[in-house]
C-alpha cells in the first residue's frame, strides 16, 4: 500500500470535489490510518443490523459507515470491534457513541465517534442499510471512499489513489 496523507490528497485533488468530516469525532480504535469504499447504515437506537453486517459480511477494504442519530447508546464496543477485525473491515464510523474503549483501542480497525456511552439498548428497532447518509458537515454514499489519517478523515466519490 502506497503511503499517503490526506493533506496531500486535498492538495492533489482540488479539481474533485473533497469533504472533511468533523474534527469533533475522535479514533477509539487501533488503527490510525485506513482507507477505503463506504458500506452505509441507519440505525435508531440498537445496532441490530450492526451485528448483523460485521457478523455476515467481508468487510476488506470496506469502512462500515454508521448513523445512530447521535442517540446515547453506546453503538459499538469490544464485541463488535472483535467482529469487524475478524472480518476484515478497515473502519468504523459512528455518528453516536462507542464504549469499551480500553478494550476497542487494541484491535486493528479505525473506530471513529463523538464520544463515549456505556449504556447499551437492547430492543431491536428499525434500520436501513445502503442509503445516503448526512452528518458531520459530509455526506456518505454507498460506494464512495474514504481516507483517514492523523490530520483526519476525507471522503470523495471518486478514487484519489
Amino acid at each position: 500500500m502506497r503511503k499517503y496523507r490526506t493533506a496531500d490528497l486535498c492538495d492533489e485533488n482540488q479539481d474533485k470535489k473533497i469533504q472533511v468530516l468533523s474534527s469533533s469525532f475522535k479514533n477509539y480504535g487501533g488503527k490510525k490510518r485506513f482507507k477505503g469504499k463506504i458500506k452505509t447504515v441507519k440505525i435508531e437506537k440498537s445496532n441490530w443490523a450492526v451485528i448483523d453486517i460485521l457478523k455476515n459480511e467481508l468487510g476488506k477494504n470496506k469502512i462500515l459507515v454508521i448513523d445512530a442519530n447521535e442517540v446515547n447508546y453506546g453503538i459499538v464496543g469490544d464485541k463488535l470491534s472483535n467482529l469487524a477485525e475478524k472480518n476484515q473491515y478497515e473502519a468504523i464510523i459512528v455518528n453516536g457513541y462507542v464504549r469499551d474503549t480500553m478494550e476497542t483501542e487494541k484491535f486493528n480497525i479505525g473506530l471513529f465517534a463523538l464520544g463515549t456511552c456505556p449504556l447499551r439498548n437492547f430492543d431491536k428497532t428499525p434500520s436501513e442499510i445502503g442509503i445516503d447518509l448526512y452528518f458531520g458537515n459530509v455526506s456518505f454514499k454507498e460506494d464512495d471512499y474514504i481516507y483517514c489519517d492523523e490530520d483526519g478523515i476525507i471522503i470523495s466519490n471518486e478514487r484519489l489513489m
